[in-house]
């Protein structure tokens, strides 16, 4: 059945998608901090059928991390460029304000939280070992050139403060060309716009992978970082483009039930497509699958806005609460839960501390939502950090 649509500024089914990444995103961190899930996901060793059931079927949607971290890229990638496309103008000083207040400010935080956290509870947590995901975690006191490069948005050595927070610093980077690309659609045809970004990315793709591989260790930092930067930027710009055009693809969507049924049955397999490939033998790398996963995405984005049932789902209030508190549910949960998991874990099984550590990572969640992500978007940077806009 096809449900009434009228133009909103805002549209609730991605914030419930955004509710549900968020959780499963923290599934997988959790599952994967464990020996028998880090197996399972990291070289395809299952302890029994089931694990294997749950990691190469359509299953692994339940904690599909990497193919939900492309969610929230698309779904980024069309919100920042909404306004663009409709017409705002272009005040690259605001914008830049209200991104770092949103983004930067709260990253900087819970990153200064983790350190404090690793300084009081380095000790407790190193005496725990379960997966080398979460043995690396708060394994050693981050130098001080961990901490500075962090600090200014370098994923650098991560792993040993939050692995998690590699995406916030690309999201920063890539999130600064958005507007331009949704003025840039505004005005030309998606197709020159496509043509000549896709020529763009694949040069520098070539040229990051030289700078990879020089014996220069600087560069060769500078080369990988800058091309995951660029592998990225697809995902956020495949949301701009599709931005432009939603309202053609949702009528094209609405007019055709079996479009909106071929789309729902392929989902389970397009999504997860690197996992389903695997169970079937066949190995595919992430960067090669994840295309497919994209596309995966885009249908499911354009099925949940034109389905009555799936719309309502999105739209229930436990997922728009979720996606409430999505950004620091993401920002929190990998701390909170290493936190939770090293002070219980001396008083029980770390396994069973891991099971109920969601709770407390929830609570987090929350937490920080209201007393600094809240506090933080209100923030103004001083104009002479970022030049007036008046």
């Amino acid at each position: 059945m096809q449900i009434p649509r009228k133009k909103s500024r805002r549209i609730e089914v991605f914030d419930g998608m955004r509710g549900m990444a968020a959780v499963i995103v923290m599934v997988f961190h959790l599952i994967v901090m464990t020996k028998t899930g880090h197996a399972s996901n990291h070289s395809l060793s299952f302890e029994n059928g089931w694990w294997r059931a749950f990691t190469v079927t359509p299953l692994k949607l339940l904690w599909a991390g990497n193919e939900a971290v492309i969610l929230f890229y698309i779904i980024g990638g069309f919100v920042i460029a909404k306004p663009y496309l409709e017409g705002r103008e272009l005040q690259f000083g605001n914008f830049i304000k209200k991104r770092f207040s949103r983004l930067i400010l709260p990253y900087w935080l819970i990153l200064s939280v983790t350190v404090i956290f690793i300084g009081l509870f380095m000790g407790l947590k190193d005496g725990i070992q379960l997966s080398s995901s979460f043995n690396v975690k708060w394994s050693e006191f981050p130098s001080g050139m961990d901490i500075l490069a962090q600090l200014l948005a370098f994923d650098y050595n991560m792993d040993i403060t939050a692995g998690a927070f590699w995406s916030i610093v690309q999201e920063w980077r890539i999130a600064l060309f958005i507007p331009f690309i949704g003025l840039w659609l505004a005005k030309s045809s998606t197709k020159q716009v496509v043509a000549i970004v896709l020529l763009g990315n694949w040069s520098l793709d070539a040229i990051t992978m030289e700078m990879l591989g020089s014996s220069n260790e600087v560069l060769a930092y500078v080369g990988d970082t800058l091309n995951r930067t660029n592998y990225y930027f697809i995902f956020f710009f495949i949301g701009a483009v599709l931005c432009k055009h939603i309202e053609e693809l949702r009528e094209f969507f609405a007019k055709r039930k079996w479009v909106r049924i071929i789309s729902g049955l392929l989902l389970p397999i397009l999504i997860p497509y690197q996992w389903v490939l695997a169970g079937f033998g066949v190995t595919i790398g992430r960067r090669e699958a994840m295309p497919i996963t994209a596309i995966g995405i885009v249908l499911l984005l354009l099925v949940a806005m034109e389905s009555e049932w799936l719309s309502k789902f999105f739209k229930s209030k436990p997922l728009l609460f979720l996606g409430g508190i999505s950004f620091s549910l993401y920002l929190t949960h990998t701390t909170a839960i290493v936190l939770f998991v090293a002070l219980l874990g001396q008083v029980m099984d770390p396994q069973w501390a891991m099971i109920i550590s969601p709770v407390f990572a929830l609570g987090f969640a929350v937490f920080w939502y209201k007393h600094v992500e809240q506090r933080l978007a209100g923030f103004s940077l001083p104009k002479v950090w970022v030049g007036s806009t008046e």
